[in-house]
C-alpha cells in the first residue's frame, strides 16, 4: 500500500510539473478609450469623452485611444513614434503628426514595443490658435 501511495504521489507530482509548462497566461484583451478636444469654459483641453473632469488616460500596449476634434480642427503632435494607425487614414505623419478636422476622429493604437512611462504631447486647436492642455500639456500613461 505504502508503494502505491510513493507512486502516486510522484505521478501527481509529475503530472503538476508538466502541466506548469502548459498553461499559458492569458493577458486581458486591448481596450478602447474615448478622448476629446473641447473647449471647457475658455480653455481648450483634451478630456475623457465621458468625464470631462479627467484628463489623463493609463493604457496598455496593443490599447486603442480615439481623440475626437469638437468645435475646431487641431494638429497632433507626438514626441516618440508609439502608435499603430488603426486605419490608413489614421496614420501619422513620419510617425509624430496628424492634422484632424472639427468632428472627424484620431484612431491610433499603442504599439507592442512601446516604452512604459509618461508619453506627453501636443494637440493645437486652429479655432483660437492655441495649444490644448490635458494636465498641460495632454499626456498618456503606458503601464
Amino acid at each position: 500500500m505504502r508503494g502505491k501511495l510513493m507512486f502516486f504521489i510522484a505521478g501527481f507530482a509529475l503530472l503538476m510539473f508538466i502541466a506548469g509548462f502548459l498553461i499559458v497566461p492569458v493577458s486581458p484583451s486591448p481596450k478602447t478609450y474615448d478622448l476629446k478636444v473641447m473647449k471647457i469654459g475658455n480653455v481648450w483641453k483634451v478630456v475623457d469623452a465621458t468625464d470631462t473632469n479627467k484628463t489623463e488616460v493609463k493604457v496598455k500596449k496593443k490599447d486603442t485611444i480615439i481623440w475626437t476634434a469638437e468645435g475646431t480642427d487641431a494638429y497632433f503632435q507626438f514626441s516618440n513614434n508609439i502608435f499603430d494607425a488603426v486605419e490608413k487614414s489614421d496614420s501619422l505623419v513620419d510617425g509624430y503628426t496628424k492634422f484632424v478636422r472639427d468632428g472627424k476622429k484620431l484612431k491610433l493604437k499603442i504599439k507592442d514595443d512601446a516604452p512604459s512611462g509618461v508619453e506627453v504631447y501636443a494637440v493645437f486647436c486652429t479655432s483660437d490658435h492655441v495649444f490644448a492642455r490635458g494636465d498641460s500639456p495632454p499626456k498618456i500613461v503606458i503601464e
